[in-house]
């Protein structure tokens, strides 16, 4: 691809889409702060007065779509798109009229592009075969650029469509870019024996084959990796990091096994040198074994399972406290601990059949779900089994809230209300509350729901009563519920929510130095 030409550009001739327009003053006219009385106040421009590094970094932030239409504003706005540090490409629509204008908008825009060195370049559409050597062009000349962070992040309509992206053999040497990250793009095995990455640090692939062998050789060719995340991979049964020192965070986001293997296909993660470990996403016919995580500082549990994918019912929650018991127990040294949804039940049931949660050195614990009163028994258990937390959060919305479906045998266990549960706990023991607890943070508390609304209420209750050296308790209330924004809460809302905080304040408290807030954020 030739190098751009220093002159001007018209970005109309290249752009399928309209451009926004400036608006008609005179018909128009924009509103003017009251401190701007004078004429010559109003008529200055403090955006076209910065300095062009400020603007093009303002521009960064948007697609080159409407980077470009900034063009159009004035001589002054000219040029100051082709000197952006970041590059964003994205086509929603899978079109193939609308991809093959999309690659000629892209052709464009680099063809004028006049800047040295790229920061961020990032490549979104739909990919098919026949506009390979263009995706290939606009890769070399990202890498010839000396790209920091290359993306190349393909999408499909249809899940089997086997238009992969394969990576362009000049890819696999040493290129420049320190992060890198590929979705439905296929990788060589042969090729990636002899990979040479060594200055990238952070890697990220996306529904891919991946086998073991490929992550071996990916480690040993990239010494410098600090970051990987593997999503929606499969292919691999075995991860072992080992073979790079350098690795210290990685990201399991969704993996599955043969269909004839079900629950007996075990991932196995070795990570001596880890310091951070996420196992998140859908995990079919598959199931984790840490070897070697002593290392690691900090772990989120996420990931969630189906009953089908272990066996039958009858044996389906033995094995699931199994699994998980096997899980807690090599994890029991990180300082911070994150639980998800399908961990939370588990443990509940657990707690439940009166099986205890191994003894862990947690300070830091997250639970992302939103909770109900099923879920009590399960914080209940944590609670008892972190005798050295000190900050207990809890996001009742988190990205991923899919609970399995509960047995019916089981509901007779759970016939309680949440102050019941938490009355029979004021006589129990928790060592983190007598000891440790001084932070308690709630996100995401809707408080049009009311069951949720009960549960939490009675936690914050049986917490206030029983921390003994808690130091602030942080509640963030909001109301998700359609058509309620902050400039149509009425009256009746505010007044509940007046009436909910005056609860939370008139509760009490074992520890003296207690600070209980509520803020408020109508969405």
């Amino acid at each position: 691809m030739r190098q751009p030409s220093e002159s001007s550009v018209n970005a109309t001739i290249w752009d399928s889409t309209s451009f926004y327009r400036t608006p008609n003053r005179k018909n128009n006219p924009l509103k003017r702060p009251r401190s701007c009385q004078n004429k010559e106040c109003q008529n200055v421009d403090r955006i076209s007065n910065l300095p062009d590094p400020i603007i093009q970094h303002i521009l960064s932030f948007l697609p080159a779509a409407d980077a470009i239409k900034t063009c159009i504003l004035s001589k002054r706005w000219d040029s100051v798109w082709t000197l952006v540090p970041n590059l964003i490409f994205r086509r929603e629509c899978s079109c193939s009229q609308e991809a093959e204008s999309f690659a000629v908008f892209v052709d464009k825009t680099l063809m004028h592009y006049c800047s040295p060195k790229v920061k961020k370049f990032l490549v979104e559409f739909e990919f098919t075969e026949y506009l390979k050597a263009q995706v290939d062009s606009w890769v070399e000349f990202a890498v010839r650029l000396k790209v920091e962070e290359l993306c190349l992040e393909f999408h499909r309509e249809i899940a089997d469509d086997p238009d992969y992206y394969y990576l362009p053999n000049f890819l696999y040497s040493n290129i420049p870019a320190e992060k890198l990250s590929l979705r439905f793009c296929a990788l060589s095995p042969n090729k990636l024996k002899q990979v040479s990455w060594m200055s990238l640090k952070v890697l990220s692939i996306s529904y891919n084959f991946v086998s073991n062998e490929m992550i071996k050789n990916i480690f040993l060719g990239c010494s410098l990796l600090e970051y990987l995340k593997l999503n929606q991979c499969h292919g691999f049964d075995q991860i072992n990091t080992n073979f790079s020192s350098s690795l210290k965070d990685l990201v399991v986001d969704g993996s599955w096994g043969p269909e004839d293997k079900f629950g007996d296909f075990v991932i196995t993660i070795k990570g001596p040198s880890l310091l951070s470990l996420t196992l998140t996403g859908y995990m079919r016919r598959a199931n984790y074994m840490l070897l070697d995580v002593s290392s690691l500082v900090e772990a989120n549990i996420g990931y969630r399972m189906k009953s089908c994918s272990l066996g039958c019912r009858s044996n389906w929650y033995s094995a699931h406290r199994s699994m998980l018991h096997d899980l807690l127990e090599k994890l029991k040294h990180v300082e911070k601990l994150t639980i998800g949804t399908w961990c939370l039940q588990v443990l509940s049931i657990s707690e439940v059949k009166g099986l205890s949660s191994p003894t862990s050195a947690c300070k830091y614990l997250t639970l992302n779900k939103k909770i109900n009163k099923w879920d009590l028994p399960g914080i209940a258990s944590l609670l008892q089994s972190s005798p050295n937390l000190q900050k207990l959060t809890i996001n009742l919305m988190p990205p991923n809230n899919f609970e399995f479906e509960l047995d019916r045998s089981f509901y007779k266990y759970y016939n309680f209300d949440g102050e019941e549960y938490w009355s029979l706990y004021n006589q129990r023991i928790f060592k983190c509350l007598v000891l440790h607890l001084k932070s308690v943070e709630i996100v995401g508390f809707d408080t049009s729901c009311s069951s949720l609304k009960l549960v939490v209420d009675q936690s914050v209750q049986f917490l206030l009563k029983n921390a003994k050296v808690l130091e602030k308790m942080i509640i963030h209330a909001q109301r998700d519920a359609i058509n309620h924004t902050w400039m149509s809460v009425e009256a009746q809302e505010l007044m509940e929510l007046l009436e909910l905080t005056q609860a939370f304040l008139s509760y009490p408290r074992a520890s003296p130095n207690a600070k209980v807030m509520l803020e408020s954020c109508f969405k």
